[in-house]
């Protein structure tokens, strides 16, 4: 995924979207998107809009973008955001996706959707973190700080 475009990142998020059930699912990123990347339906029926970063492993996802996801649920009116990147969140990001109900898909939990597992089962690993210390320790060797 780090070699697709933006615009292609877009696209493969919106094709495990369908994979996993999601109906509606379309891309509407680009100028003027309002937020948001991806909008569908989950297989439960609630409403969902998805903002897509694809970064180089070394940035971070800041609250700010965090602020601006959650602006776009409320003008989309909905019942989910999920914030999905090829990078890792701040700390501070990683709380206010918890506090507000962001589904936050970072790295590693996009390999592993991209792998196989659904959508809706990120939910249960939502904010447990980004790996323990010797993890941590293996991203900064592979990717620098």
């Amino acid at each position: 995924m780090d070699a697709m475009t933006g615009t292609e990142f877009e696209e493969q998020v919106a094709a495990l979207c369908r994979r996993d059930g999601c109906t509606g699912v379309r891309r509407v990123g680009g100028a003027n998107d309002n937020g948001a990347d991806v909008v569908g339906r989950l297989p439960d029926g609630r409403t969902m809009v998805i903002q897509c970063k694809r970064y180089a492993p070394t940035r971070t996802i800041a609250s700010r973008e965090m602020r601006d996801l959650l602006g776009a649920k409320v003008h989309f009116g909905a019942d989910l955001a999920v914030f999905v990147t090829t990078t890792r969140f701040s700390r501070p990001s990683e709380a206010f996706a918890v506090q507000h109900g962001i589904l936050a898909v970072h790295r590693d939990h996009l390999g592993l959707w991209n792998s196989g597992a659904s959508l809706p089962s990120l939910g249960e690993v939502n904010g447990g973190g980004q790996g323990d210390p010797r993890h941590r320790t293996r991203w900064r060797q592979a990717y620098g700080e």
